[in-house]
């Protein structure tokens, strides 16, 4: 047995299963070890001619030994293509292991992924970040506290709720009393500086351009008052004299086109979908395409009157109830549970850095606010350590392998959640 436990490559994942073991089954392997031991011993003491074999029998008891108190590496398997062929491949210039795989011959440390990687800051700015990221403080606020750059404690934040969406996803399914209902946020493209982004993508003037003369000194600054006079005098004319709130007597057009749906469901297991699917009001393929499996044909919708739920419904054989405008309970079914969702997003989302966030980033920010929703039994300072834990890296295998490098430049160049550019 001890032989076995020294040849063996797989002696690691033995010892690791030492963990798992009663109390009692501890006791009768310690028993066991020890006997093999002595009688190891005693065979190798009776014979002159077997005293190498003990000297070898020993080096190899010690080497187990040595192993079994050595804390194994967090590292067992390869970062990039999740190969166990790994070995160990020299040191960094500050002392961290780096690793090579034998399958796809690329070399990683245990650091890789994570957002302490290449990370400046000491351990106690970094738990600041994340304890006022719990606590929400504004970006400003916890700057000051640790004494470095708004921008940076941006990016740190904006990092963590990236490795939130790596690492879950939106995971959850209903299958049982499901309320859904869509909840609007203003279309924001805060952080944009490109003054042609409007003109030549969107083909429209930014909104905060609302006077006729403010809009012409607009175009003037950026040098598209004389390109669209001779190329595209009809776009000149339409972002001059066309005036953003159009109303027609309803507010429906104005939503439209300046609102994005967050589509949210919540049921009595606290199982919780959120999702910015649309520029104004989903029309039924987008309900459907966003809904299709997710929830179970033994659940039942709970919904308000509007029609994009039905064609869901009834592709899914699901039952469907409906509460009509004015009415607040129907039967034991209401929409309760999925409005005080709402309420508790307003609060997340508005408390963060005094305003709304821009829209590209709002998936992630709806992420934060699942994973917060999910964990709001338990306590601040144990939030902190588990999300501190989720920084460092000391998470299960599964959840390693899905965080991936984040830097400044693929959160900058980040697509929209939704498309916006067919809608002006």
């Amino acid at each position: 047995m001890l032989r076995f436990l020294a040849d063996s490559q797989n002696y690691c994942d033995w010892l690791k299963g030492i963990d798992r073991l009663t109390k009692d089954q501890k006791e009768v392997l310690y028993q066991r070890l020890k006997s093999e031991l002595e009688g190891t011993r005693e065979k190798t003491s009776n014979t002159v001619g077997l005293k190498i074999e003990d000297t070898v029998a020993t080096k190899e008891i010690s080497k187990v030994r040595i192993m079994a108190d050595k804390p194994s590496s967090t590292i067992e398997c390869c970062l990039h293509c999740g190969s166990v062929r790994i070995k160990k491949h020299g040191k960094t210039k500050g002392g961290i292991t780096r690793y090579i795989c034998k399958d796809c011959g690329k070399t990683f440390t245990e650091n890789y992924g994570l957002i302490t990687h290449y990370s400046h800051l000491s351990k106690h700015q970094l738990l600041e970040i994340v304890r006022g990221t719990i606590s929400r403080l504004s970006i400003t606020e916890i700057a000051n506290n640790i004494n470095v750059s708004t921008s940076t404690v941006w990016s740190y934040r904006m990092k963590i709720y990236q490795t939130i969406q790596n690492i879950y996803g939106q995971c959850d399914t209903f299958n049982n009393i499901v309320e859904a209902d869509g909840k609007y946020e203003r279309l924001s493209f805060k952080g944009c500086k490109d003054k042609t982004f409007f003109i030549d993508k969107l083909k429209r003037m930014p909104r905060h351009h609302r006077s006729r003369k403010e809009r012409i000194e607009y175009l003037d600054s950026c040098n598209k008052y004389r390109e669209l006079f001779e190329n595209n005098p009809g776009l000149l004319k339409e972002m001059i004299y066309h005036s953003q709130k159009r109303m027609d007597g309803t507010r429906t057009i104005d939503r439209n086109h300046q609102h994005v749906c967050i589509l949210t469901a919540i049921d009595r297991t606290n199982s919780i979908y959120l999702e910015a699917v649309s520029l104004g009001t989903p029309d039924s393929i987008e309900v459907y395409n966003r809904l299709q499996g997710r929830i179970t044909k033994e659940a039942v919708l709970v919904t308000d009157d509007h029609h994009s739920y039905k064609y869901f419904t009834r592709k899914e054989m699901i039952e469907h109830v409906k509460i009509p405008g004015g009415t607040y309970v129907v039967g034991a079914y209401s929409l309760s549970r999925v409005n005080s969702l709402h309420s508790s997003l307003d609060k997340f989302i508005s408390k963060d850095l005094e305003s709304k966030p821009a829209t590209k980033y709002l998936d992630l920010y709806l992420m934060m606010f699942w994973w917060l929703q999910k964990n709001k039994d338990v306590s601040n300072a144990d939030l902190v350590s588990r999300l501190f834990s989720i920084m460092t890296g000391s998470v299960d295998n599964d959840s390693r392998s899905k965080m991936l490098p984040i830097t400044i430049e693929s959160l900058n160049s980040r697509e929209f959640p939704i498309d916006t550019k067919n809608y002006f």
